[in-house]
């Protein structure tokens, strides 16, 4: 099986990621990222029911997860819990790289029913104090995590007998490692703000289903049934930004994968992503991307001949 290369993040309306397993059955996917590849060099937010882990094969990468901001280093491993908030992007001017791999819980448990989910698996996704874990080399267990990890990476790639077991084994034992080692997470009262948390998500949903028509900031606070006062809060808070910052920069993001994807004129992109005219829109995106949309998508063609 072929890692998939330079992924981009595809999402659903909800900004909720869509991950195509390369094998419908074994839902599992490993990937590359190199931020070279990128114009601009991050990741959006987003989330999925997916487990994450992340391995930085070169530079440094920076992960906003909402409360929490890290900057991992080279041979550090990062866990991502299930439905978390995170946003990635290189955290210099150095090239950062990165291997991921992302699988459903179930193909450590074998199904949400069964005697492994219920004990370790469903304890694990639901714990608010892991919603994510930094696994260094300097720690005994977390090293083996690493280990395991990278078994598995190259086990996907090159494909022994029998391999799809030991991928499976792999990951188990990561999930063993966390669950045994991080027992006190389990028991510990969380500080995480539950309501918060899922206030601001459903302020996403609203941006993500309706960016396309304007939006005030009186009908995104409305629409969650909250003051605007407390809906600033939430961006700031938990996106570390304004409400109608973030409305752009997704709006530059569609603008983005539309550029790539489809044959739509410019003028077209910028009236179906909530830009009043065209020349407003292409100003908007060489602020945010440092190039015009048409150079965007000119740089691209040329990527894609190479």
């Amino acid at each position: 099986m072929k890692a998939i290369d330079h992924c981009n993040v595809i999402t659903d309306q909800n900004q909720k990621q869509i991950y195509s397993h390369i094998e419908p059955l074994f839902p599992c996917t490993v990937y590359t990222t190199d931020f070279q590849y990128y114009i601009r060099p991050e990741i959006p937010w987003h989330w999925h029911k997916d487990l994450e882990l992340i391995l930085v094969t070169e530079g440094n990468l920076f992960v906003d997860l909402g409360e929490t901001t890290l900057t991992l280093q080279k041979g550090q491993l990062l866990f991502i819990n299930t439905n978390v908030l995170h946003f990635m992007k290189k955290a210099s001017e150095q090239n950062c790289t990165a291997i991921t791999i992302v699988f459903d819980a179930e193909l450590v448990s074998g199904n949400n029913k069964s005697i492994y989910m219920e004990r370790y698996i469903s304890p694990l996704l639901c714990c608010h104090n892991l919603h994510y874990i930094v696994f260094c080399a300097e720690t005994d267990w977390q090293k083996n995590c690493i280990e395991h990890f990278k078994k598995a990476c190259s086990l996907f790639t090159e494909e022994p007998s029998a391999f799809l077991f030991t991928i499976r084994e792999q990951l188990s034992y990561i999930c063993y490692e966390i669950i045994q080692n991080c027992q006190s997470a389990f028991y510990t009262p969380s500080s995480y703000n539950t309501i918060e948390y899922q206030r601001t998500k459903q302020l996403l949903e609203y941006i993500h289903t309706q960016y396309n028509q304007p939006i005030s900031l009186e009908a995104l606070s409305s629409s969650v049934n909250i003051s605007q006062r407390e809906c600033f809060r939430c961006f700031e808070k938990i996106l570390h930004t304004t409400p109608m910052t973030y409305i752009t920069k997704y709006r530059i993001s569609i603008a983005s994968s539309l550029l790539q994807n489809t044959t739509l004129s410019i003028t077209e992109i910028a009236l179906s992503t909530g830009f009043n005219s065209s020349s407003y829109f292409s100003k908007v995106f060489r602020e945010y991307m440092g190039v015009t949309p048409l150079q965007y998508r000119k740089s691209l063609s040329l990527k894609n001949a190479v």
